[in-house]
């Protein structure tokens, strides 16, 4: 959606999951309605102290804190429900935490649900990432035996979701466009190859690979060995050739997505993570010069 046509209409809050492009959009949307507009009239109508506080904030050199938060509210004129959803968006970028910003999260896309207006499709791709259940189904319809019956899908993934989850997994996976119906009626991957979106939130991402990264511990004590693969390597890199390993981890990763990804005919599913990170730290300078 380009700039001009989102400001075409008031910039609707519920779509937003960054406080500060809502705000930015609300003073142009106001400013191009009423060129006398500015962020001293915003500041009158919310008693900020400082005239310039709106400005700060876009430009991501001050919070809206907690005291704030309240006099936003009131400058932007919300109503309860925008009021609460507006706290829950400075929370969610706010916070740290990852379990915070996630918990966060759910309650904004809960808001959403509530509102019942048209959903964005960044907020359908998001709920697609945030629960891991979703792309392990994408997954079941290369089983040779695959069901559309919720209580199927349920006991090939162990029980551990619901039928309403499973058929709410369905609906959204076919929404998004991710699975589609061929001529006889059955569902398909529209793309076998699938990537993810730069749309989505980097946490969110942290976040699904944080669920499987615990599901592989788990597998290590619940999973017999022939049916896992559990290994790993300490190497000692040059910090100039990061980038290149970094490329030949991501180029292996394809490869196995276009040689096994196609598979119509799968037994099971199976999660492949492929991980480097450091497990040593650089030397301040007088760290340096205390061991010389």
């Amino acid at each position: 959606m380009g700039e001009q046509t989102k400001l075409e209409a008031t910039p609707n809050l519920f779509h937003y999951f960054d406080y500060r492009e809502y705000l930015q959009d609300y003073y142009l949307f106001h400013k191009k309605r009423n060129t006398a507009y500015s962020y001293r009239l915003f500041a009158r109508k919310a008693k900020l102290g400082s005239p310039n506080y709106l400005k700060l904030v876009v430009d991501g050199k001050r919070r809206i804190t907690d005291r704030t938060l309240f006099q936003f509210a009131r400058g932007l004129g919300l109503s309860k429900d925008e009021e609460k959803y507006f706290r829950e968006l400075v929370m969610y970028q706010e916070v740290s935490d990852p379990d915070s910003k996630e918990i966060h999260l759910r309650s904004l896309l809960k808001y959403q649900e509530k509102q019942r207006t048209p959903t964005p499709l960044r907020a359908e791709r998001i709920k697609f990432l945030l629960d891991w259940h979703h792309g392990v189904i994408r997954e079941l319809i290369n089983m040779k035996d695959f069901s559309e019956v919720p209580g199927w899908i349920v006991k090939r993934l162990g029980n551990k979701i619901t039928e309403i989850q499973a058929k709410e997994s369905l609906e959204l996976l076919i929404r998004l466009g991710i699975l589609v119906r061929n001529r006889s009626g059955a569902l398909e991957q529209q793309e076998p190859l699938l990537t993810s979106s730069d749309e989505v939130p980097s946490h969110v991402l942290r976040s699904l690979h944080r669920t499987f990264l615990r599901k592989a511990i788990n597998s290590i004590f619940s999973v017999p060995m022939d049916k896992r693969e559990l290994s790993g390597l300490i190497l000692s890199v040059p910090n100039h050739r990061m980038k290149e390993l970094k490329d030949e981890v991501k180029e292996f990763r394809k490869k196995l997505n276009r040689k096994y990804g196609l598979d119509k005919l799968a037994d099971d599913v199976y999660y492949v993570g492929l991980y480097v990170f450091p497990v040593t730290q650089g030397l301040k300078n007088n760290d340096e010069q205390k061991f010389n």
